[in-house]
């Protein structure tokens, strides 16, 4: 059963892809068994007019898996957008295959500066014994795959097909926060938003200190520390 927020209804059997509130986890390999609860809580809060105009959270540590229960869940992800629900993911880890594509849906889309994301082609087990099936298994594959990398394209402005094919190809191919930056994948690094954030308050606090100097006279003070910042300004950009 999914989680309910009480920690006694968890198990080592407890689905780790879940909803709670307005968050979706996706901790775990993405398959029917362990996404099963989840879609049905994901779809009722898609649809459900009181949810509309609220923010929904993706929090994402996942290896990836099933591309067909990827794409049910970009499809509510797609419902929500259609209501109005902005799409927050947070790759918190690694967001593989699956995990990948799910992740770049965000409207908004972060990652911590130690996370991956890791892009290859994926696969599809069909199994057959008839020489005539051969030839729809590789157009469904290949119609599958183009979908996909239509996806990548569409969602990231920073990947060329010729860049996606060469990540696709390299088994390494897994991409480091900054790279997720370039390639436009990812919005921006948490780490970073911090940084920003925590400057923000400093020269806050600045402008307070400088605008209480002016208003009690204190002028020789507000030359000094305007020539301060100013200092510590241009050494910020000169790294």
């Amino acid at each position: 059963m999914s989680w309910d927020g009480n920690n006694m209804s968890l198990s080592k059997d407890s689905p780790r892809n879940y909803m709670y509130k307005n968050t979706v986890y996706i901790l775990d390999e993405i398959s029917e068994k362990s996404c099963a609860y989840l879609i049905g809580d994901l779809y009722d809060y898609v649809t459900n007019p009181q949810n509309f105009d609220t923010p929904l959270n993706f929090i994402i540590n996942s290896p990836g898996g099933d591309v067909y229960v990827m794409m049910t869940i970009i499809g509510l992800i797609n419902i929500a957008k259609l209501n109005k629900i902005q799409i927050n993911t947070y790759v918190m880890g690694i967001a593989a295959s699956a995990a990948s594509v799910i992740a770049i849906q965000g409207d908004v889309r972060k990652i911590t500066n130690v996370s991956r994301h890791f892009i290859h082609f994926g696969s599809m087990w069909s199994l057959t014994e008839r020489h005539s099936e051969i030839e729809k298994i590789y157009e469904q594959t290949k119609d599958y795959a183009e979908r996909i990398d239509n996806l990548y394209l569409q969602s990231c402005p920073g990947l060329t097909a010729e860049k996606l094919r060469s990540l696709q190809l390299d088994e390494r191919g897994y991409l480091n926060a900054e790279q997720c930056i370039e390639y436009g994948l990812c919005d921006s690094i948490i780490e970073d938003d911090l940084a920003k954030m925590n400057k923000l308050h400093d020269d806050a606090d600045n402008f307070e200190e400088l605008f209480e100097d002016y208003t009690n006279g204190k002028y020789k003070n507000v030359m000094k520390k305007l020539e301060a910042l100013s200092k510590k300004e241009s050494k910020r950009k000169a790294k």
